[in-house]
């Protein structure tokens, strides 16, 4: 069965991982009360989307120079269009969320607030159009991955097609 390059094997598990970490700031952002707590979490989740980004348009970059397995063989071809949609939905939000960040916190002043650690001037991100749009990204990104994840699994344990084979390093025998 063909499979990914390690290299892309490699960035889909640290985009998983990026994805988690600045899922679980976001929301301990929107949980925190005093700006202390924000002031602290911030450069984190700053730091992390911008490396999700990164991430993610070396992953186009390396599929394009290493290739990408075909879809399976004996794949329904319907479902192979799924997957491709599912898969470019992915990158699309993966690029999204990180540029509405970006948007948001260079149009809302937080950087600026940020960079001085000034608590006082900390804006409240509610009352920002773009932070709800963030938000229905994150959303929008946690349920397409949980959609990747299961469909992944059925392929795995239901069809029994060893699709897991391609996106892990330690392989299953076949």
């Amino acid at each position: 069965m063909p499979q990914y390059s390690k290299r892309l094997v490699a960035i889909h598990w640290l985009t998983l991982f990026l994805f988690i970490a600045a899922f679980y700031l976001g929301h301990e952002l929107d949980e925190a009360h005093d700006a202390a707590a924000k002031m602290a979490l911030y450069p984190f989740h700053f730091v992390i989307g911008d490396l999700l980004l990164i991430v993610t348009l070396l992953r186009t970059y390396f599929i394009r120079k290493d290739g990408k397995p075909a879809p399976l063989a004996g794949g329904n071809p319907l479902g192979n269009k799924i997957a491709i949609g599912v898969h470019h939905l992915l990158y699309a939000l993966l690029i999204a969320l990180p540029v509405s960040g970006i948007a948001l916190i260079t149009t809302s002043g937080l950087l600026e607030a940020v960079q001085a650690r000034d608590l006082v001037n900390l804006p409240e991100m509610g009352k920002f159009a773009l932070h709800e749009v963030h938000e229905v990204i994150a959303k929008l990104l946690l349920l397409t991955i949980v959609i990747h994840v299961l469909a992944a699994l059925h392929h795995q344990f239901i069809l029994k097609d060893n699709i897991l084979r391609r996106i892990i390093f330690k392989r299953f025998p076949d």
